[in-house]
Parts: C-alpha cells; structure tokens; sequence
C-alpha cells in the first residue's frame, strides 16, 4: 500500500474549494506555456533562417520570452506541489480530472472527480482508470 493518504468520499469533498481554483489554475498556465513556447519556436526559426529578420530584436526577444517561460514553469511547478500536498492525484489536466486514494474493502482503489463535478461520486479500482468509474452507491462503506 502507497503511503499516500487516504480519503473518504467526505473529506475528498472537504478539499473541492482548494482543489478546483488549482486546477484552473494549472490549466491556465499549461495553456500559456504552449502558447510561449511556440512563440519561442517562431521566434528560434526566424533567428536561424536570417532573412533580413531584425536579429538583435528577435534576440532580445527570445530572451524574455524564455525569461517569461521559466516563470510560468515555476508558478506550475508551485501550484502542482500544492495540489499534491492536499493529497490529490492529476489524472488528466486538460479534463481536471483528479483522483483520491481510498479503500474499497480490503483493496486499494481511487474515489474519482472531474471538473464541473459538484462532489466526488465516482470511484474506480487502480487499473480501471476513468473508463471505469463507478458510483459511489456501487462502493461498500
């Protein structure tokens, strides 16, 4: 058994309001990430090709744009570390999707929530993934 913590559906819930501005959060900044690196890549082949590109200014502008991308990568690092720290597993970020160790009888399974999701009410077993998902009613106390 991992020594991660282990939730009940109710205290997982306890966690949704620290939980979801996390998750926008990440997700704000994999979207703003993505959008700086392929500016980045523009700016890099403009660099390489030359073709009368200003290649002082481009420069420069490489430069804060990487400046601006490792700042991004530290604000995702710090909010993913946070999330972590409330014990939630990301399963999938683009869908916030987010896992809880909990026990379903003897075994090991996940309690299941997904963005938009007022409350968990899902679990699954730890191979099953989303695709598996169960209600909570299906789980015995």
């Amino acid at each position: 058994m991992p020594r991660e913590r282990l939730f009940t559906p109710e205290e997982a819930n306890q966690l949704l309001p620290r939980i979801i501005p996390l998750i926008e959060q990440l997700q704000g900044l994999q979207q703003s990430i993505s959008k700086t690196t392929e500016e980045l890549n523009q700016n890099v082949r403009k660099l390489s090709q030359g073709n009368g590109y200003p290649l002082q200014e481009i420069q420069k502008h490489v430069e804060e744009l990487t400046r601006h991308q490792l700042d991004l990568l530290e604000a995702f690092s710090s909010a993913l570390q946070q999330l972590e720290d409330l014990g939630a597993v990301i399963k999938d970020l683009s869908q916030g999707l987010v896992d809880f160790y909990a026990m379903h009888g003897s075994d090991l399974v996940y309690l299941c929530w997904k963005l938009g999701e007022d409350r968990v009410k899902f679990w699954h077993s730890m191979e099953a993934g989303f695709a598996g998902r169960r209600p909570l009613e299906e789980r015995p106390s």
